[in-house]
């Protein structure tokens, strides 16, 4: 096993490879591999930080990537994976979350240190594209026969499946036969997913530049929890890398809460950690797992990437809010929190009527006997009932917290 599988392996990242002997060659000769993003969206989630964290290891070993943005197989939906039709996007929302991407991309590319990358949209493969051409160029390469034996199709066959989302293993079949001629790149990497289109890729190729192509493609397991879900989202919000969508402490707790598992599944997946560092670390915490070592970790290294600087200070802002020492929190950390801790909306003229209209307790009865108990508290300090925030109670003017027991934390910012 040459060195790139080996680190891929490890990982628990290599799944498939099609044509081991040309996949063997082309590392040898550190060819160019592309990976797609579709513009589902103006910013990368957690979850499609694989992306970059997937080339980074393939770049550490001499290859070269290139980022498809899927400005035209995007507004047509992936079914792969799916139950049912994506949603059509509309055209200019398409160009603009392909523009954000292409500058997000480039951005976190960069902070990586991933070398010698290109970005490219697919738009530009068909945007000058008749029909016509389209059909006589492309279209008799394509065995409707075996299109319809693509797992993708077959496991939609039942619920239906609209011609343009069967068409979609055509069109990135020519993406990799058009980066194949014009950029020589010769390996496309997938999720597990993917396997079928990566194979119509491979096909197109051989019957437009000939058999004797070296071409591969390789594909590489899905990350998940312990329970089999997607990661990068926490209570249905995704956890964005656009800081302006998801603040640096909303980013460390989702790290920070994660399972033992998971973490220590991310950290091997989506960082730039070494064998020897994850064995390290791994015993670390064993050693220790209240200290939440493979946690920390993980957040430490993404957190290097997407908030460079800001570990340090949700760290300390954690202990504070443990701690309710919060009139020591600072400007950097309070604007971290946002989205970080739920918000209660300034509802009535009392602390109580916020809790009673957030839902937080069931009723006022309830209410009573928390705050008999001294169990809600202002900025670390028992309320009373009729209780109402004052100026003074906004830390640095921004923001006041309130705890519903031991457990549940809120924030009003003014």
């Amino acid at each position: 096993m040459n060195n790139l599988k080996n680190d891929l392996s490890w990982r628990n990242l290599l799944k498939e490879i099609a044509n081991e002997e040309n996949f063997d060659k082309l590392v040898s000769e550190k060819a160019s591999f592309y990976i797609g993003i579709d513009p589902t969206s103006d910013s990368m989630h957690v979850g499609h930080y694989m992306t970059i964290a997937l080339s980074k290891v393939l770049n550490n070993h001499g290859l070269k990537p290139v980022f498809v943005i899927g400005g035209f197989t995007g507004s047509i939906g992936d079914p792969s994976g799916k139950n049912s039709e994506r949603e059509v996007v509309d055209t200019e929302e398409i160009k603009n979350n392909s523009d954000a991407l292409r500058k997000q991309l480039s951005e976190i590319a960069d902070k990586a240190e991933i070398k010698d990358y290109k970005i490219i949209n697919n738009l530009d493969f068909y945007s000058q594209m008749s029909i016509v051409e389209l059909f006589q160029k492309y279209g008799k390469h394509f065995n409707v026969n075996t299109m319809l034996g693509r797992e993708m199709v077959k496991n939609r066959l039942e619920t239906g499946i609209s011609f343009t989302e069967f068409a979609y293993q055509m069109f990135q079949a020519i993406d990799f036969l058009e980066l194949y001629k014009e950029h020589g790149v010769s390996i496309q990497i997938g999720g597990s997913d993917q396997w079928g289109n990566i194979a119509s890729g491979l096909e197109l190729i051989r019957k437009v530049e000939g058999h004797d192509s070296v071409i591969s493609g390789m594909t590489v397991n899905l990350i998940t929890d312990e329970n089999g879900n997607k990661i990068g989202k926490t209570n249905g919000r995704p956890i964005w890398l656009d800081s302006k969508k998801t603040s640096s402490y909303e980013m460390f707790q989702y790290f920070i809460n994660l399972t033992d598992e998971t973490s220590k599944n991310l950290l091997s997946a989506l960082t730039n950690i070494t064998e020897e560092e994850f064995n390290a670390k791994t015993k670390d915490h064993e050693a220790n797992p209240r200290a939440r070592v493979m946690q920390n970790e993980l957040a430490k290294r993404m957190m290097a990437i997407i908030h460079p600087g800001d570990y340090d200070e949700c760290v300390e802002a954690s202990k504070i809010l443990f701690e309710e020492r919060y009139f020591d929190l600072n400007e950097n950390q309070i604007n971290s929190l946002l989205g970080g801790i739920p918000s209660l909306e300034k509802e009535g003229e009392t602390i109580s009527d916020y809790i009673i209209n957030s839902g937080s307790l069931k009723s006022k009865r309830e209410l009573r006997e928390f705050i008999g108990s001294g169990a809600i508290k202002l900025n670390g300090n028992p309320i009373t009932e009729e209780q109402s925030i004052t100026e003074q109670d906004f830390i640095k003017g921004k923001v006041a917290f309130i705890n519903v027991g031991k457990k549940n934390k809120y924030i009003i910012w003014k």
